[in-house]
């Protein structure tokens, strides 16, 4: 009887040591806990490449040869995806990214403004070839020819009117009802001194779907849209 239960100890240590002989020892090697990592991978590369903006090209080339062109000119992307225009031009070329959705917010680049014909304007730096374009005006007023702020800035107009200024390189969150929504000039990075207050780059986060078309108001001819699904 004991010789029985040695012989069946020794059988099963036996078939014990072949089965630890064969189990992987790497947790890699099991194969359900494969599929337990790939879902909860996939979501967060997901977030990963949402949160990424989609980059567009304002402008290219150089100073033989400048691009007026936005590269690419129509994008897809989804709700509450952003989009960055940068110039990527080698000279001092300005652009603009400009959606205009009330026609009567058309900003011209250049303005007639009214001022005091006893104003005096000094040039900067002092004794530069530089002097206003003044024209005699009524009472008691010159015009002068300028830059139109809100085409030179970055400018919102919202559904109501209300005009909102932002700095240079803005990020702004899109609900789709605004007028009008301007990048202000933007330049290649590194040449914003030719236009003082110019910024480099513009962020758009599109909140609704719908088509957003724009234009580049310094080039017209310059037209881009963006679709958000």
């Amino acid at each position: 009887m004991k010789n029985n239960i040695v012989i069946a100890m020794l059988i099963m240590q036996f078939v014990f040591l072949i089965w630890i002989a064969g189990t992987p020892t790497n947790l890699q090697d099991f194969v359900f806990a494969q599929p337990l990592q790939q879902p909860l991978q996939q979501p967060l590369q997901q977030q990963q490449q949402n949160a990424a903006p989609i980059m567009v090209a304002a402008g290219g080339g150089n100073g033989t040869g400048p691009l007026t062109l936005f590269l690419p000119s129509k994008i897809e992307i989804k709700t509450g995806q952003s989009v960055t225009w940068y110039n990527p031009t080698t000279v001092g070329e300005p652009h603009t990214v400009t959606f205009i959705s009330d026609n009567t917010t058309y900003a011209g680049v250049v303005s007639p403004l009214a001022v005091s014909n006893t104003t005096t304007f000094l040039p900067l730096p002092p004794g530069s070839n530089n002097a206003p374009m003044l024209l005699p005006n009524k009472y008691g007023t010159n015009v002068i020819i300028a830059i139109n702020a809100r085409t030179f800035n970055p400018t919102v107009i919202d559904s109501t009117g209300e005009v909102m200024s932002m700095n240079p390189n803005a990020n702004y969150s899109m609900v789709g009802t605004e007028k009008y929504v301007n990048s202000g000039w933007f330049l290649p990075k590194g040449l914003e001194q030719a236009y003082p207050g110019s910024g480099n780059a513009f962020t758009v986060k599109f909140e609704k779907p719908g088509t957003y078309n724009y234009i580049c108001i310094l080039h017209p001819w310059m037209t881009g849209s963006v679709t958000v699904r």
